[in-house]
């Protein structure tokens, strides 16, 4: 069984501006994270309210891309990510995805794609702001009946506690301790690609703390 146990901290990214055509790397070095942020993505304070430990993503396109986490997802037979989130502002509605966090082959959730958890208003159905998480079990684009949908909305500014479980039959999701979705999702394993974990890219303006991944 391929597990992986991480916990993301503000130390674990690699702070970069994006000056094309040349990707910097500041705060770390390549060989210990493989870990770029791009597009003004900053330490700020956490769910907590005291502790400078969050990771906010204050452009639509700011996102931190990670290849070491995608190999580690290569082949997975199970996994658990569990996250602080808040929303800056709701995005208006749109057919397509908005990815947190994701392992994907852009950050066009129209593209081949392996798993996201997002934020939707108006795709899947969504008639709200709310989240889904995404799992396709190969590399295809996102379909909404490879979705769990939570019904719980989602509202700006205030913190939310995800939760996602997938033991290799059933993909469970987790808002704020109660189980807002829960479907069969009978998988052999994750798809074995080297695609990185993608955070943000989202065309939303979010934050992220505590983030847990097993």
């Amino acid at each position: 069984m391929n597990k992986i146990l991480l916990i993301l901290t503000t130390s674990f990214f690699v702070f970069a501006c994006q000056q094309a055509p040349k990707k910097e790397i500041a705060g770390g070095t390549s060989e210990e994270t493989n870990t770029l942020a791009f597009g003004e993505v900053q330490s700020t304070i956490g769910h907590d309210g005291h502790s400078q430990t969050a990771l906010s993503f204050q452009k639509p396109q700011s996102f931190a891309a990670s290849e070491i986490l995608g190999g580690r997802f290569s082949a997975a037979t199970s996994f658990e990510i569990h996250a602080w989130l808040k929303i800056d502002s709701i995005p208006q509605k749109s057919e397509l995805p908005h990815n947190l966090i994701g392992k994907f082959e852009s950050g066009d959730a129209a593209l081949p794609s392996e798993f996201s958890l997002a934020l939707v208003n108006g795709a899947c159905g969504s008639e709200m702001s709310s989240l889904a998480f995404f799992l396709t079990g190969e590399n295809s684009a996102f379909r909404c009946e490879q979705a769990v949908l939570s019904k719980t909305p989602i509202k700006a500014g205030l913190w939310t506690l995800v939760e996602v479980n997938w033991d290799g039959r059933y993909l469970t999701l987790i808002q704020d301790g109660v189980q807002v979705a829960r479907e069969e999702r009978i998988l052999a394993s994750l798809p074995f690609s080297e695609l990185p974990v993608y955070f943000g890219k989202s065309g939303v303006a979010f934050t992220i703390d505590a983030v847990s991944l097993k």
